[in-house]
């Protein structure tokens, strides 16, 4: 799964997007820096409509356009499944119609060590060595309630590469530069959008251990990205021992 990420800068974000999209991209909504988003935040998402590529604010965790017509609260999807999209309405209508780009250059997901009572929890921050810019595969929805329209997003995710495979057994789908405009292109068929979400390269990616600082939302600070040292396994308190 994917449930925490970084978007650490402002600048060169949208020179990164101007050199992989055609046409360039316009901004309506900026934010500051952020190392810790985190489900239900707004966060910035690009989207193609009437042919512009525009840069906005959007809550993470898709909330259908049904929603505003139940009184049930909808379910918090911060996640899509690669392999159930086309099987679920909502999911499989966005993937139609309305994909997005959720800009990034890093994220989170926690290594187990030990188990029962000593099990641990390391949150590991995965990024580009180069700290570049990326993009996960996302869905989007409008909902349009008694007190405006709100607009929210979920991020793909599929099975693991091999840096991230030890870590955890999701990751979410980064789609290569080079398949930003495809996968925004409001005619690709739903078949070859899914070609599109395979299992992303390891290649110039690292995996670091960094604070549990970053397991509370309410902390978003440039120490939550900092390498720490990785606290023993059992095993390796064990051949202290010896």
């Amino acid at each position: 799964m994917c449930g925490r990420y970084t978007i650490t800068r402002q600048e060169g974000l949208i020179e990164d997007l101007e050199a992989a999209l055609d046409p360039s991209v316009e901004k309506n909504q900026w934010w500051k820096p952020r190392f810790n988003v985190a489900p239900t935040q707004d966060a910035p998402v690009v989207v193609l409509k009437e042919g512009t590529r525009l840069v906005e604010m959007m809550r993470w965790g898709l909330v259908p356009f049904w929603a505003a017509k139940n009184d049930a609260k909808p379910p918090l999807m911060i996640n899509a499944r690669v392999e159930g999209i086309e099987k679920k309405p909502v999911f499989r209508d966005a993937l139609e119609r309305k994909r997005c780009l959720v800009p990034a250059d890093g994220f989170f997901e926690w290594l187990k060590t030990g188990t029962g009572k000593k099990q641990t929890k390391t949150p590991m921050y995965i990024h580009p060595r180069d700290h570049r810019f990326f993009a996960f595969a996302g869905l989007w929805a409008r909902a349009k309630f008694p007190d405006g329209e709100l607009h929210s997003f979920t991020i793909l995710t599929g099975p693991p590469n091999e840096l991230v495979a030890p870590i955890h057994d999701r990751m979410p789908v980064i789609l290569a530069r080079d398949a930003w405009n495809r996968w925004l292109d409001p005619s690709l068929e739903r078949k070859d959008a899914m070609e599109l979400l395979g299992v992303p390269s390891d290649e110039g990616w690292q995996a670091e251990p960094v604070s549990k600082l970053v397991n509370s939302a309410n902390n978003d600070a440039p120490e939550l990205i900092e390498p720490v040292d990785a606290p023993p396994t059992p095993d390796d308190k064990q051949r202290s021992l010896f």
